[in-house]
């Protein structure tokens, strides 16, 4: 039963109880009485006022002790120019970055009948045909045409990469059967070195009906010249037709003291992700 409606029913009962009206009641006990009945209508009328700030003071405990649901601040509008930032292409682009922007670009020559795919992010395709060979390049830098004149001043990209795709229909030109057969005669991960070069077999490939190799070409410890280091790709068919792929590091930086070797392989491995989905996506007719 709530409370106010108790203390009514104990007031009414207290305000109809008179001393007087006991007649067997001492005089003390009946003045005692009368302090009290006058003490309990003051405490009615207390809680009368009272009552409301009390309940009210219950609800707000109870409102405090509830879970705490915070809604998401709406974002305010800019009210100033915001500083500008420099924004820095990643190395590899997730197809679940952007809706609009494509996993990957996607090069096709229909006269050769052949396709691959390359990072988002990269330069080219710079295209160039003669008679039955096709050259294609791309790279994480700006690239220049084939047989265009290259600019005055190097590009200011430090350790960019490049790949090349060249593929040859019926070649008549047998030099790669020298590469071609010495790689059969090694086992991933040994080399053959001579005066000038050093070429390490990575593994064994094959993409379709093509058969080949991924090998290492760099220079051998002896060699005195520029610094040379690629990753390369050679596949061979029953008409002869050819196809290499070559990786390499471009512009590379190499600090003072630094073996020139070690840092173009940490470049080449930075991008084998690259050079492998080039590879893997290649498709010949």
């Amino acid at each position: 039963m709530p409370f106010h409606v108790n203390m009514k029913r104990a007031s009414r009962k207290n305000l109809n109880h008179h001393p007087e009206r006991n007649p067997g009641m001492p005089a003390s006990l009946a003045k005692h009485e009368k302090v009290g009945r006058e003490l309990r209508v003051k405490l009615q009328a207390s809680l009368k006022k009272t009552l409301p700030s009390f309940v009210l003071m219950i609800v707000l405990t109870m409102t405090a002790c509830a879970p705490l649901v915070i809604a998401s601040p709406t974002p305010l509008p800019a009210t100033g120019t915001a500083a500008p930032v420099e924004t820095q292409i990643p190395g590899s682009i997730s197809p679940t970055e952007t809706e609009s922007s494509p996993a990957v670009k996607q090069y096709t020559n229909s006269v050769f009948g052949l396709s691959f795919q390359y990072p988002p992010n990269w330069f080219g395709p710079d295209e160039y045909i003669s008679d039955q060979t096709l050259r294609v390049a791309v790279g994480s830098d700006i690239v220049y045409p084939y047989e265009g004149e290259q600019p005055e001043q190097p590009s200011e990209i430090k350790n960019s990469y490049l790949v090349v795709v060249q593929y040859t229909k019926n070649g008549q030109d047998q030099s790669w059967k020298d590469v071609y057969s010495s790689l059969t005669n090694l086992k991933d991960g040994e080399s053959l070195s001579g005066a000038r070069s050093l070429i390490i077999r990575v593994r064994q490939l094959d993409l379709g009906r093509f058969r080949g190799f991924e090998f290492i070409s760099t220079l051998s410890e002896t060699a005195q010249t520029e610094h040379v280091y690629g990753r390369e790709v050679i596949l061979v068919d029953e008409q002869s037709n050819l196809l290499t792929i070559f990786g390499t590091p471009n512009n590379v930086e190499v600090s003072s003291g630094a073996d020139w070797r070690d840092v173009y392989r940490m470049v080449d491995e930075a991008n084998l992700t690259f050079f492998h989905g080039i590879v893997d996506s290649m498709k010949i007719e």
